[in-house]
C-alpha cells in the first residue's frame, strides 16, 4: 500500500502555477518591452532604412552549407511588428491571466526584442560597420555557450531530483576545465581529457554529498564553499603549473566533427550536424537524464527521495545512497561540461568559466527541474551570452560593461521568482534524518 501510494505521488503531474499578481506584473514587463521596440526601434527609424540577413558562416570555410540568399527587410516595418506582437502577448498575459505557459511566453517576447535589437543595430544607413546579420553564425556561436549551460543544468537536474541543491556547478565546471585543459595538452586527446574531467567533477561531487547527506551540513553554504575553493585553488595552480610549465596548458582546441548530408542543410546543418564530440554527447545526456529519470524505476526511486525521502525510505529506498549515487553522476556530468568549455577556448584562465555555472542553475530552475525544460531555458540564456559578448561589434550605443551584465540580470530575475514562482522539489536542500 505504501509502495503504491509513494509511486503515485512521485508520478503525479504536479501544476506548477504563476499567482495572478505576478502574471500582471510579467504582463506588464512584456507590454513595456513592446512599446520600446515599437518606438525606438521601430516609428524612430529612418523608413529608408533596411536591414539584410544571411545564412552562410563566415567562420566555415570547408563543409559550407548549401547557399541561401540574402534577405533584404525594411527595418521600419519589420521592427513595427516585432514591438506589436510582443505588445500583443503582453496584453494577453494581462487580459487572461493564464496559470500555465506565462514564461514560455516570456522567453518568446526575449527573443523577438534580442531580433529587433539586432535588426535596429545593422540597418542600412546606419552607424554600424556591420551591416548584415549573419543569422547562422549567432546560431553556432550561441550553441557553444548553450552546449555548456545545458550540461551544466543537467547535473543540477540529477542532484536536485535527489534532494541535493548544487550551487558547486560553477566550481565543477572549473575543476573539470583546468584538468580538462592539462590533460589535452599532455595527451593531445579530449577522450582522456573528458575522462579527467568527468572523474574531478565527480570528486566534487562526492565531497558535497559527504558534507551534505553524511553530515547534514547546509547544502548552499557547502556549494558556495566550494566554488570559492575552487576559484582560489585555480588561481594558485594557475601560477604554480601553467605559469612554469606552459606545455601543460598549450590551448588546444578540438575540431567539430561534420555528419555528412546532414551539415550541408541551410542554417540547422552548421548548428545541430557539423559540432564537437561535445555537442553530441550533450545531446545524448539529454535523452539518457530524461529517459532515467521519467521512464525507469531508478528514477522513480531519485523523485521519491526528492520528494518525500521519510515515505521512500519506509518502503525499503535507501535514501543517503540515492542521494550520493545522484550527486557525485550530476557532479561528473558538470565536469565533463567543464571540459567541453576548455574544448573551446583552449588555454585555462582563471575565472574563465565566468559564472556560467550560476548561469546554468538558473536555467534549471527556469526550466522547472526537468530536462526538457532546461533546455529551452538554456538556449534562451546562451543566446543572451553570447549576443551580451559581441553586441559591441555593430556599435551600440550601450558599453560593453552594461551589455555583459544583461545574462546575469536575467539570471536575479529567474532565480527571485519575478519571471514565475515554480516549485521545486518538496525534499529540496533538506536535510534526510533517518528514524
Amino acid at each position: 500500500m505504501s509502495a503504491g501510494i509513494t509511486e503515485a505521488r512521485a508520478d503525479a503531474p504536479v501544476v506548477r502555477k504563476v499567482p495572478r499578481g505576478r502574471t500582471r506584473v510579467i504582463g506588464v514587463i512584456m507590454v513595456v518591452i513592446g512599446l520600446f521596440t515599437l518606438v525606438a526601434f521601430g516609428l524612430n527609424t529612418s523608413s529608408k532604412a533596411h536591414s539584410a540577413l544571411t545564412f552562410s558562416p563566415v567562420d566555415i570555410i570547408s563543409n559550407a552549407p548549401w547557399h541561401l540568399g540574402t534577405l533584404t527587410l525594411l527595418t521600419l516595418w519589420t521592427n513595427v511588428v516585432l514591438g506589436l506582437v510582443m505588445t500583443a502577448i503582453g496584453i494577453e498575459v494581462l487580459w487572461r491571466q493564464p496559470r500555465r505557459g506565462v514564461m514560455g511566453r516570456f522567453g518568446l517576447v526575449s527573443v523577438l526584442f534580442l531580433l529587433a535589437l539586432l535588426f535596429w543595430a545593422v540597418r542600412t544607413p546606419g552607424p554600424s560597420q556591420v551591416s548584415f546579420i549573419d543569422l547562422t553564425s549567432i546560431l553556432v556561436g550561441s550553441s557553444e555557450v548553450t552546449m555548456v549551460l545545458i550540461f551544466g543544468s543537467l547535473s543540477g537536474v540529477m542532484c536536485e531530483r535527489a534532494g541535493v541543491v548544487n550551487i558547486a556547478i560553477e566550481g565543477q565546471f572549473i575543476a573539470g576545465a583546468f584538468v580538462g585543459a592539462m590533460v589535452a595538452s599532455t595527451t593531445n586527446n579530449y577522450f582522456y581529457a573528458a575522462i579527467g574531467g568527468l572523474v574531478a567533477g565527480g570528486i566534487i561531487g562526492w565531497i558535497l554529498a559527504f558534507l551534505a547527506v553524511r553530515y547534514l551540513s547546509d547544502q548552499i553554504i557547502v556549494g558556495v564553499v566550494l566554488v570559492t575553493m575552487l576559484s582560489s585553488l585555480s588561481s594558485y595552480l594557475n601560477l604554480q603549473i601553467f605559469t612554469p610549465y606552459p606545455n601543460l596548458n598549450t590551448g588546444n582546441v578540438l575540431g567539430n566533427f561534420a555528419i555528412p548530408l546532414l551539415d550541408k542543410i541551410p542554417i540547422i546543418g552548421p548548428v545541430f550536424f557539423n559540432q564537437s564530440a561535445f555537442f553530441y554527447l550533450m545531446l545524448l545526456l539529454i535523452g539518457a537524464v530524461s529517459f532515467a529519470l521519467f521512464k525507469t524505476r531508478y528514477g522513480l526511486h531519485v523523485r521519491a527521495v526528492g520528494e518525500h525521502p521519510h515515505a521512500a525510505a519506509t518502503v525499503g529506498i535507501n535514501v543517503a545512497r540515492v542521494r550520493y549515487i545522484n550527486v557525485v553522476l550530476g557532479g561528473a556530468i558538470a565536469g565533463v561540461g567543464g571540459v567541453a568549455f576548455i574544448s573551446q577556448q583552449g588555454q585555462f584562465q582563471p575565472g574563465i568559466t565566468s559564472g556560467l555555472g550560476y548561469i546554468a542553475l538558473a536555467a534549471m530552475i527556469f526550466g522547472r527541474w526537468r530536462p526538457s525544460g532546461a533546455v529551452v531555458a538554456c538556449v534562451l540564456f546562451g543566446m543572451s551570452v553570447y549576443l551580451a559578448d559581441n553586441l559591441q561589434t555593430y556599435n551600440i550605443p550601450i558599453s560593453t560593461e552594461i551589455l555583459t551584465m544583461f545574462p546575469y540580470i536575467i539570471t536575479i530575475f529567474v532565480v527571485s521568482g519575478l519571471v514565475g514562482r515554480v516549485r521545486a522539489p518538496a525534499a529540496d536542500g533538506q536535510p534526510y534524518l533517518a528514524g
